[in-house]
């Protein structure tokens, strides 16, 4: 197979700094494409897999932005020099993508660590080891090649430099809203934990009409931004001796629940607070489990994975909200040279920036 060459940020060892190193880039398969990577965001998800992968050595980012410069001959929804995002990689041929749970993908979990179905990476080192990509993507990196699946087409006039950041935790956060919760006009809503997922989801809630739309966290530059961009009422939970008071002085009980956390001491005051009929859920790896008096009053609780979005849909409808005002992702993001992607990933885990940005030139 013939190869290029790219300059990565490689994870070779748990616990250790990312190292910035070339690599060898296999040309793109039928089914792929070469994307030259512009930009690429921090998501909470590289900060877990840094030391807990399955698979040293690892190239981290799944948030990439990027211009076609090659294209596979299966390739027919993009063409070189076209302007793309970057998000989660699904086949496109089990029953649940089929039906249209990308999300679901029969082969989510193998891309998630960054392998193609037949266990092989398009990255190695120089010396020929092999390098998993995460989420097939691999964009801490000068180039990546991603599966036609990965890629979203948007408009050549968008800042390539933030789009990237669409492809996974804002849309998590607002899919979970607007694809999952589905608010009705007017309900409460409440998001615990409020970085970029969260924030997201505050921005969905107000582009549904919720009210109150009520957020909690424990950083207060974190609750100012949240204010800026639909919060009605902040909450600094390390602040407030009883929490679910302070929320029920808010309302009259939460219709709409988010989860961002997975504290278990959290998502027992969200499960205190919700009214009959309500619905919540989460993505931060914590449980609800509801009593049976509690499901016959309608409480649901349940698991969102990729703000139940198909990329190719949901990335053009918030960059709609976008260019309506309605979702200024924009205002959550720091940038960063590549250089400084220890900084940044380690800005990101002591939460002192909401949304770094690599930027790779």
């Amino acid at each position: 197979m013939k190869e290029m060459k790219s300059q990565a940020a490689v994870q070779f060892r748990p616990n250790e700094e990312t190292v910035l190193t070339e690599v060898d880039l296999e040309e793109p398969r039928p089914d792929e494409v070469l994307v030259k990577v512009i930009a690429c965001g921090i998501c909470h998800t590289d900060i877990s897999i840094r030391d807990n992968s399955s698979y040293y050595p690892t190239v981290l980012g799944h948030e990439g932005s990027g211009i076609i410069e090659k294209v596979g001959t299966n390739v027919k929804n993009v063409k070189i020099g076209d302007h793309v995002v970057l998000a989660y990689t699904y086949c496109g041929e089990c029953e649940a993508c089929k039906e249209g749970k990308t999300y679901e993908c029969d082969h989510f979990s193998q891309f998630f660590h960054g392998f193609r179905t037949d266990n092989t990476s398009p990255l190695a080192t120089t010396n020929g080891t092999s390098i998993s990509a995460l989420m097939r993507q691999g964009a801490f990196a000068s180039y990546a090649v991603c599966h036609k699946h990965s890629i979203t087409k948007i408009d050549e006039e968008l800042d390539l430099r933030m789009v990237g950041t669409l492809g996974c935790g804002l849309m998590t956060g607002a899919g979970t809203v607007l694809n999952y919760l589905k608010p009705d006009k007017g309900k409460a809503f409440v998001v615990f934990g409020v970085g970029s997922v969260g924030l997201a989801s505050v921005m969905a809630a107000k582009i549904s009409g919720c009210d109150p739309i009520i957020a909690v966290d424990r950083l207060e530059f974190k609750l100012d931004m949240a204010r800026q961009v639909g919060a009605t009422h902040c909450i600094n939970g390390d602040a407030s001796s009883d929490l679910e008071e302070t929320i029920l002085d808010s309302c009259d009980g939460v219709d709409y629940g988010f989860d961002t956390t997975g504290s278990q001491k959290l998502l027992t005051v969200l499960q205190a607070v919700l009214n009959n009929g309500a619905t919540a859920c989460g993505v931060g790896g914590g449980l609800i489990v509801l009593t049976q008096k509690e499901r016959n009053e309608g409480k649901s609780w349940g698991h969102v994975d990729a703000g139940g979005a198909i990329p190719q849909v949901f990335i053009p409808q918030l960059i709609d909200y976008y260019r309506e005002g309605k979702f200024p992702f924009d205002m959550l993001i720091r940038f960063f040279s590549f250089k400084e992607i220890n900084e940044a990933m380690d800005a990101s885990q002591k939460g002192m920036v909401i949304k770094p940005v690599l930027m790779m030139d």
